[in-house]
């Protein structure tokens, strides 16, 4: 059986009304919490991502929404999947045309790690492909001196989910990246004496594991304290904020 989760919902709502010291009532509500857990999601998978290149332990907390795609190279352009949200890392060009790389089926869905049994097991030959604004890349690939090579090649974002590479003739590209996040939602059920409980059965359940715990607890308490004008977790609050939600 599965251990439940420290940030699961249920859990994650115990644990602000408890340092409230308040029961589970509509005075907040199941619909401002979830609304609350949801901004608090995007919020700190944003930080995430943005403390990664110098933190990559935070890639821990990341793992839930962290997915690997090989995507084919069509035309010089690398189509991101629906479900893309921030790039983690820097993606992998295949070494050359030639590359005869299977990875990519090896294990579903690719991890981090089982990403880099399989790179290893085929000896696949893979190039970082580092991504510049559209003018560098613009003035790299008319260089005589300094173009793009199967060594050194570059690539730009051409819209939210696109990627131009150079050279043009790649063949694909690995890319890790960031999911976009569920919507989640706290299932209850009303008492007669305007309290609730909760209801499996009818939540959307969230996504973070226990290791994120920290953040998310301190960021609600926030977003609690402001709600319910409690002066005194405003205090608390202000104090743990100050660190920003990492």
């Amino acid at each position: 059986m599965a251990v439940e989760s420290k940030c699961s919902l249920n859990n994650m709502l115990i644990s602000v009304l408890s340092v409230a010291n308040q029961e589970q009532s509509m005075f907040y509500s199941p619909r401002v919490y979830t609304d609350q857990y949801n901004v608090v999601t995007s919020l700190l998978i944003s930080a995430l991502v943005k403390a990664y290149p110098l933190n990559p332990t935070v890639i821990d907390m990341l793992d839930p929404f962290i997915k690997i795609e090989i995507i084919p190279v069509k035309d010089g352009y690398v189509n991101l999947p629906d479900d893309y949200r921030d790039l983690l890392g820097t993606p992998y060009v295949f070494a050359n045309p030639e590359s005869t790389c299977e990875c990519e089926g090896a294990l579903e869905p690719l991890s981090p790690q089982n990403f880099q049994v399989q790179v290893l097991k085929n000896k696949c030959r893979m190039q970082s492909l580092i991504i510049y604004p559209e003018s560098e890349f613009t003035l790299r690939t008319r260089s005589s001196y300094d173009a793009p090579t199967w060594e050194n090649p570059i690539g730009f974002f051409s819209g939210k989910r696109q990627i131009k590479v150079c050279p043009y003739d790649a063949t694909k590209v690995a890319v890790m990246y960031v999911r976009t996040e569920g919507v989640y939602r706290y299932g209850y059920i009303t008492q007669p004496d305007d309290t609730f409980l909760f209801d499996a059965t009818t939540t959307i359940e969230s996504e973070w594991g226990s290791n994120s715990y920290t953040p998310i607890f301190n960021a609600l308490c926030s977003l609690y304290a402001a709600y319910a004008k409690d002066q005194e977790m405003q205090n608390w609050s202000m104090i743990l904020s100050e660190k920003g939600i990492l």
